[in-house]
């Protein structure tokens, strides 16, 4: 199990690599990318003395190398086009406020939807049940942005549940709107899944014997039917985490949350292509290291995985 996870933790590498590669290649070929006026040389550092061995030229593989030099080793991104500091400075709070965004809804979306699921699935064809298709339906449907529309006009204006004006980031209240506009889509999803794989695994066989042997019906769903009901959900939770992690984009704009994701699209309108190209960079390592934890996790809980990684390993 060890060797697994020293393998899935070091693929990350070629695949933020591959990424940071291929969106260099799209901002370096524009004509007025900012890009191509990044020097490859750095003050005669170790990347400059090897530079210097094999004399290298000013091109396109060199400004490559000494990006990713810069970025993974000293963790310098440059200097923005359109703000006066270093953008190492920009992101080290804006990382912050996204990952607290991100986990908080995820957080809640498991806690919440995974409950909401099997209650639904226990009762199949009633009044609850009908009633959590439709607001389940309804909620998966509707986009981000619509979403955070309706919780605006609902809490802040009519109801007056939180200030308008005045929103401190630095307080735990102001991220109480972006996190419950990320994490209703996210219930929505993941209590539907629960709800149709605990429909299958309650009409298993084994959930019949257990119950024939007079186990109580509590002790039936939430200790065994729930424990293979729930392995499918942790399966496509990279895939949550990664549509989740988009949404943040959409929400941190529109709540004007200082992130990765406002920043980012401020930096696409206004082409600092220096801003754009860190973003997608530190948002491919959150999405590879969430990922990777999801694989691990379901790798965790589902001993087939780890019997399969045994054989191949045998093998």
């Amino acid at each position: 199990m060890t060797l697994y996870i020293v393998k899935r933790v070091l693929m990350i590498i070629p695949i933020v690599l591959g990424v940071t590669l291929l969106l260099f290649l799209l901002l370096y070929s524009l004509s007025t990318s900012t890009i191509r006026t990044m020097p490859s040389y750095g003050g005669g550092d170790a990347l400059d003395v090897v530079f210097s061995y094999l004399n290298a030229g000013d091109n396109f593989l060199t400004k490559y190398l000494r990006y990713c030099y810069n970025v993974f080793f000293h963790f310098e991104f440059g200097r923005g086009s359109n703000i006066a500091r270093w953008l190492t400075n920009e992101f080290s709070y804006r990382v912050r406020n996204t990952m607290f965004i991100l986990l908080s809804g995820v957080g809640v979306t498991m806690i919440v939807g995974v409950p909401l699921g099997v209650l639904a699935a226990t009762r199949k064809n009633g009044i609850a049940d009908r009633l959590f298709n439709i607001v389940s339906l309804f909620l998966s449907a509707i986009p981000s942005f619509a979403m955070a529309t309706l919780l605006t006009l609902s809490l802040v204006v009519y109801f007056r549940v939180i200030p308008l004006f005045s929103i401190d980031y630095r307080s735990p209240m102001a991220y109480v709107l972006p996190s419950l506009t990320i994490m209703l889509g996210g219930v929505a999803s993941v209590s539907r899944m629960t709800r149709s794989n605990m429909l299958e695994v309650l009409d298993q066989a084994y959930i019949t014997s257990l119950r024939g042997k007079g186990l109580s019906e509590s002790s039936v769903i939430w200790r065994h039917a729930l424990k293979n009901a729930v392995v499918p959900t942790i399966a496509v939770l990279g895939g949550l985490i990664s549509s989740l992690l988009c949404g943040t984009l959409v929400i941190e704009y529109f709540f004007n949350v200082p992130g990765l994701g406002s920043f980012m699209l401020r930096g696409v309108g206004a082409r600092d292509h220096h801003a754009i190209l860190g973003c997608t960079v530190i948002m491919t390592v959150i999405l590879s290291a969430t990922n990777t934890a999801s694989d691990i996790l379901y790798a965790l809980i589902n001993p087939q995985i780890r019997r399969q990684f045994r054989r191949a390993k045998k093998g």
